[in-house]
């Protein structure tokens, strides 16, 4: 069993590698153990190309015949999709034993691989490091199953709880170290979302930069609110992908705007979709089901407040990530100008999180 968990945590860590790239399907990585030692290795690279298992034992050192496969997902065995099923590969190629994290959810496999290999006479073993499992392809197994995108919560405050400063200026809360790690997040889902307010205050790219390695990926930008109203010349409008911005604007906005910006828009390849409206704003739900129709099987939402307020209140998001800033903007206008700390010291008490630290400037501190 030790050994089962060794390999199995091997596959999860093969399967990372191809975070950003594999969407729409699973993270998945395999290991081929014979005689106590692993003979190949891989893991799927790119949505459509070969699966992790095929690439595995198409790299192994030796004949794989009575070896052991590991995969942190249940071998495919249905034929719907662009590569054959990897079920009849293991068959075909006498594997001993294949020994799993976890299931496919997908209705289509959902057990049905096991089943068949067991047929064929390959024992098997499923759940080992399953909870780790679900988290690596969270995003997956939620979309396989529902149809309805992960949405990820992602926001930067300051000790004082502000995402700006009384002026709205928001630029920068966090350093470069955060800002890279907000990047890293936009390389794992197919999509970021923010609202006009912040578009047109920030007029952000919304690709993937400080580098982060996403070789040619870049994620559908989402802007919700009134299109006549954004600025036209923001980086998304006007850059090399702008056919993959999606604007998601109200049935009745647009249409007593849809005459103003559709000619601009269209030559862009810029779609727009409109949803109802009620009177918080826009139907975020629907939204998020119209989108999930669409095939973007993931939501990073970078805000501003009024939109992540929205998410959160109406319960539509997976999961939450808040970078808090060791900085105070009390009422200053500029977020240059807010409180800086040194000698930080963070701890956590059950769930609680607590903050020491000097000021960068206290001149009333000796140390």
């Amino acid at each position: 069993m030790l050994k089962d968990q060794e390999y199995i945590q091997k596959t999860l860590n093969l399967a990372k590698k191809g975070v950003g790239f594999v969407s729409p399907n699973p993270l998945v990585g395999a290991v081929v153990v014979k005689d106590g030692k692993i003979i190949g290795e891989g893991y799927h690279q790119r949505s459509g190309e070969a699966h992790a298992e095929v690439n595995a034992i198409k790299n192994s050192s030796e004949d794989v015949a009575g070896a052991t496969l590991y995969s942190n997902l249940e071998p495919c065995c249905h034929s719907k999709k662009r590569t054959p099923p990897c079920t009849d590969l293991i068959i075909e190629k006498k594997l001993k034993r294949v020994v799993v994290a976890n299931l496919d959810p997908n209705p289509l496999v959902s057990g049905k691989g096991m089943e068949k290999l067991a047929e064929a006479g390959i024992e098997t073993t499923s759940g080992i490091f399953e909870i780790e499992g679900l988290k690596l392809n969270e995003v997956f197994f939620k979309y396989i199953t529902t149809g309805i995108p992960f949405v990820h919560l992602k926001m930067a405050q300051t000790l004082d709880g502000k995402l700006a400063t009384s002026t709205g200026d928001s630029k920068w809360i966090t350093d470069e170290n955060a800002r890279a790690e907000g990047h890293q997040l936009r390389k794992k889902y197919d999509a970021v979302l923010v609202g006009r307010k912040t578009l047109n205050k920030d007029n952000p790219h919304l690709n993937i930069r400080m580098g982060v390695d996403a070789g040619d990926k870049v994620p559908y930008r989402i802007i919700l609110g009134n299109p006549s109203k954004m600025k036209k010349g923001s980086h998304i409008f006007n850059d090399d992908h702008s056919e993959k911005t999606i604007i998601v604007t109200g049935i009745e906005t647009w249409k007593t705007t849809e005459n103003k910006v559709k000619e601009f828009f269209a030559g862009k390849g810029i779609e727009v979709i409109t949803v109802k409206e009620t009177e918080q704003g826009l139907d975020l739900n629907e939204t998020v089901m119209t989108l999930g129709l669409q095939g973007i099987t993931s939501i990073l939402v970078e805000g501003g407040k009024k939109i992540i307020s929205g998410f959160m209140e109406q319960n539509l998001y997976d999961k939450m990530t808040v970078f808090i800033a060791p900085k105070f903007f009390g009422n200053v206008k500029k977020a240059k100008d807010a409180t800086l700390f040194r000698d930080i010291n963070i701890k956590t008490l059950s769930n609680q999180m607590v903050f020491e630290a000097y000021p960068l400037e206290a001149p009333c501190s000796q140390v």
